[in-house]
């Protein structure tokens, strides 16, 4: 046992030698090294390779979220956290332990994580390039091209300004000059997929200001790969001789030439085969995994980062494959091997780089003047370029924010030794500095919702007769388009009162890191299975338009954005075209025969956003419309549609009531008032305003075609009692969100409700108890403004008899 040890110690070897830059450590390991452990009662695990590497991912892991913990006010991200684990256990903090680093961190196992860690990135970039639409750099517009132009290339010449002016006191390191000019160029990036992964992880990439950094750092991106190619092909040629730099530069034209006229072609043949056979199948899969791992060999060939030929591969992948490989590699990549690499880059700083030279001072006054020329660069080109103030200063720190591309050239300079560690220390350091500071800053300066806001909420009870009443209809498949058709229908469009319908057809971000909101026109390609879907929809609305020409418009909306802020999509399209009512199907579904169907947790996430920022009234659809017999109105022969308006009283309730002013005339609606009553007056204006509001209705539409009913309940059950009474005799059901929750007419209701966004009477039909659809409407948030303020004609602009 004691021999074994101490061979297995003796199978690594250190020494140190003389580096270009600074002193170096040669591993000598012996061949044999053993990969596995033969278990501790034989030898000590750690002495082989796969547990010491377990190991560190572990301890990776828990340091990481440890850090995130303590650190949450800060709002880091994941990434963040990995590079200060990895600073942490390396080097700079707890290896100045030597007992502990030559226990975790042997010497030949550092290079075992970072190979590791730089296939993790390969895997990773390939990704990224996935997600990029190469279109968009054609669609760039002057603005974005001219602030993109200016976020790269002011920071590079303010840096190559101060630099020269430094240089003239003669305190710059030989080696620190012969760097700079890569120095200068990384630290002026802003590169595209970090910019919208930072404005996805804040939730602003479909909002204005997303959109514009996502074009504005495409163009910045073009400019750094162009500038560090001329530099690196200069470099070479001073380095070596002009025929190898020139070597260089054509094998590189050449594998670009390889991907985009050869391969691209073949991914796209495959991709076309695939759509006629269904979805992809594993051996496409490993073609296309192969294809990866040769261009990333021939880029290190080439001389260039396994990263380099990876991200190109991922630019030509066509939009199916795309979307089914990225969540597959995500769930290893992102997971298990990019914090690896993270880690790694603060393994590799050390604080023996961090001295106090005046070369240091110098330097880090360098890499400020890029950051400050970015923020500059951005900001004064923003508002030239007639951006407002407060939506230019956030455009321009989310362009001062680095991550893991940056963090990959800072590793690549490092390796290579075109960078010193000196300079490699800083570099990161500022990195995580003013990306840690910008975070919270753009979070709390930026909210996306308070430009749609400001402009006031509109809501039913505005509306007048006479004028266009204006619908924005969200649809995430087309499973509720005829429930959604005939509620269209009853809202009696003609050509003196017409309606406009927007049709927003949500999809969630897959496969691609731009957001898009566009009308139908614009369309991006999609796959078989989805244009047939869209197209249905397409079809019966268009269908419904012509049906009703001259009293009914309809456009068509496509958002394409995570679910987590899509929800910003809808209410600025609401904003836009001043919409009156918003409707939004529950995220609940239904079988033929009344149990519970699909769920889906992100659509309800989505409505709850929705309802708490739309800037008009919002109605959620519980679409059970399949298990009753009339599901088509539009149609000579269907029965009459028959609507209950269940009035408790409220601002909400009394808008629903608002909308159904419109339902009267149309002949094929058979409407019910059901208003429940209660004798103790809680809120003697609100029950004002109801009398005012019910008086009216009744003034205005009469006896005609109008069912009313007045009960009186004592609690939440005689209210329930009163809708199980009609409840085999209504097709749609309205109701308001918000009662007061004093109410006695919601007693016992309000103990248990699993949908607030539904409110307490909604939430109750919400259960499988009732079979019939429902529309539950709120004017606005509780909280958010004034309460509802109708009171008599004053609100209401429709001619008394």
């Amino acid at each position: 046992m004691a021999e074994i040890n101490e061979l297995e110690r003796a199978a690594t070897t250190l020494g140190t030698v003389s580096g270009p830059y600074q002193p170096e450590l040669l591993v000598c390991q012996k061949v044999g090294h053993s990969i596995t452990s033969r278990g501790f009662w034989l030898s000590d695990p750690f002495n082989s390779a796969l547990p010491v590497l377990l190991l560190q991912l572990i301890l990776i892991f828990f340091t990481t979220r440890i850090l995130l913990f303590f650190l949450k006010p800060l709002r880091l991200n994941l990434s963040m956290g990995y590079i200060l684990a990895g600073i942490i256990m390396g080097p700079t903090v707890l290896g100045r332990n030597g007992a502990y680093f030559a226990k975790v961190f042997p010497p030949g196992s550092i290079s075992l994580l970072m190979t590791l860690a730089d296939v993790g990135f390969m895997i990773h970039v390939f990704t990224l390039g996935i997600q990029v639409n190469i279109d968009m750099l054609t669609k760039t517009g002057k603005s974005a091209a001219f602030i993109g132009s200016m976020c790269f290339l002011l920071p590079y010449a303010l840096g190559f300004l101060t630099f020269s002016m430094l240089n003239s006191f003669g305190n710059l390191d030989a080696s620190l000059k012969q760097s700079m000019p890569f120095i200068i160029i990384v630290n002026s990036l802003s590169t595209f997929p970090v910019i919208t992964s930072l404005l996805a992880d804040l939730r602003i990439l479909n909002s204005e200001v997303g959109r514009m950094a996502t074009h504005v750092s495409l163009v910045s991106d073009t400019w750094s790969w162009s500038m560090s190619m001329v530099v690196r092909t200069v470099n070479l040629a001073f380095e070596t001789s002009k025929m190898e730099s020139l070597w260089s530069v054509v094998s590189t034209m050449a594998f670009l030439v390889v991907i985009v006229f050869i391969i691209r072609p073949f991914l796209r043949w495959s991709s076309d085969s695939a759509k006629q056979e269904g979805e992809m199948d594993e051996v496409k899969f490993y073609g296309i995994m192969v294809i990866l791992l040769c261009c990333g060999l021939l880029s290190e060939i080439l001389g260039q980062h396994s990263g380099f030929g990876a991200f190109l591969i991922g630019l030509v992948v066509p939009d199916g494959p795309g979307t089914t490989l990225v969540p597959k590699l995500e769930a290893i990549s992102s997971v298990l091997l990019v914090p690896a690499f993270m880690a790694s880059a603060g393994l590799r700083m050390h604080a023996e780089g961090m001295g106090g030279r005046t070369s240091s001072v110098f330097l880090e006054l360098i890499i400020i003047m890029g950051y400050v020329g970015k923020l500059g660069g951005t900001l004064l080109s923003a508002i030239c370029c007639g951006l407002p103030l407060w939506d230019a200063i956030p455009l321009s720190l989310i362009m001062c924010c680095k991550g893991i591309i940056e963090l990959a050239i800072y590793i690549l300079c490092l390796d290579r030794k075109i960078i010193p560690d000196q300079v490699y220390n800083q570099l990161l350091l500022t990195m995580l500095i003013v990306t840690a500071l910008a975070r919270p800053i753009i979070a709390y300066m930026y909210d996306p919702s308070t430009r749609y806001l400001v402009q006031g909420r509109k809501n039913l009870q505005e509306w007048k007769e006479g004028a266009k009443m204006q619908f924005l209809v969200c649809l995430h498949d087309e499973d509720h388009v005829p429930t959604i058709m005939n509620l269209l229908e009853a809202s009696h469009p003609t050509s003196h009162s017409p309606i406009a319908v927007y049709v927003l057809h949500l999809r969630e971000l897959q496969g691609r890191s731009a957001s898009m909101l566009a009308p139908h026109h614009h369309q991006l390609h999609k796959s078989t299975s989805k244009a047939t879907s869209y197209d249905h929809i397409v079809n019966v609305f268009q269908y419904y338009e012509e049906h009703n020409c001259g009293s009914v418009v309809v456009q068509h909306f496509t958002a394409v954005s995570p679910y987590a802020s899509i929800h910003d999509d809808i209410c600025t399209l609401a904003s836009d075209k001043r919409t009156n009512l918003v409707i939004v199907p529950f995220h609940k579904t239904w079988a033929i025969d009344g149990s519970m169907g699909t769920t889906k947790h992100a659509i309800r996430n989505v409505n709850k956003n929705v309802m708490n920022k739309a800037p008009c009234s919002v109605g959620i659809l519980i679409d059970r419309g399949h298990m009753t017999s009339n599901q088509y109105m539009l149609t000579s022969e269907s029965a009459p549609y028959r609507i209950v308006m269940l009035f408790l009283g409220g601002a909400d309730d009394r808008e629903a009531l608002a909308y159904c002013m419109r339902m009267v005339e149309h002949p094929k609606v058979d409407l019910t008032i059901a208003w429940v009553k209660n004798d103790e007056n809680l809120n003697e204006e609100e029950s004002r305003l109801d009398q005012e509001l019910m008086d009216i209705f009744r003034a205005t539409v009469g006896e005609r075609k109008v069912r009313y009913i007045e009960e009186t309940a004592a609690d939440g059950v005689g209210t329930t009692q009163v809708i199980r009474s009609f409840e085999d005799k209504v097709d749609l059901l309205i109701a308001g969100k918000h009662h007061d929750p004093l109410s006695p007419l919601i007693l016992g209701l309000t103990e248990w409700n699993e949908y607030p966004e539904l409110g307490v009477i909604g939430d109750m039909l919400a259960t499988s108890d009732f079979q019939f659809s429902v529309l539950v409407i709120q004017r606005e948030p509780l909280g958010s403004g004034p309460l509802d303020l109708f009171s008599g004609s004053q609100s209401y602009s429709r001619s008394l008899p």
